[in-house]
């Protein structure tokens, strides 16, 4: 998908992929572009569970997201030894070789 967004420095900027728009009373959400496929759907599942859900984020599903997804809510980019630590178990799952550092 491609799309112009407004920007207040360069009036429009051209983004690609795939985004969710929701309303302000968060009671709709909806997924604009290309169909999203497994590298994908994760993100735009939690991004729908945060937005339109957050109340339920602090009665315990927060707690059942961590436990799904350990690295929840960590970026890790900013964290080597837990993505070191999630690629391992995604391999050990995959069946296949980690991928060398």
């Amino acid at each position: 998908m491609q799309i112009i967004k407004k920007d207040p420095t360069h009036g429009g900027v051209l983004q690609f992929g795939t985004e969710l728009v929701s309303a302000a009373d968060r009671s709709i959400v909806a997924m604009l572009g290309a169909s999203p496929g497994a590298s994908t759907a994760v993100w735009i599942m939690i991004e729908v569970i945060e937005r339109c859900f957050p109340e339920h984020l602090k009665d315990g599903w927060r707690v059942k997201l961590k436990d799904i997804i350990p690295s929840y809510g960590q970026p890790l980019v900013e964290n080597a030894a837990l993505c070191k630590q999630v690629r391992a178990e995604t391999a050990t799952v995959l069946n296949i070789k980690d991928i060398p550092q």
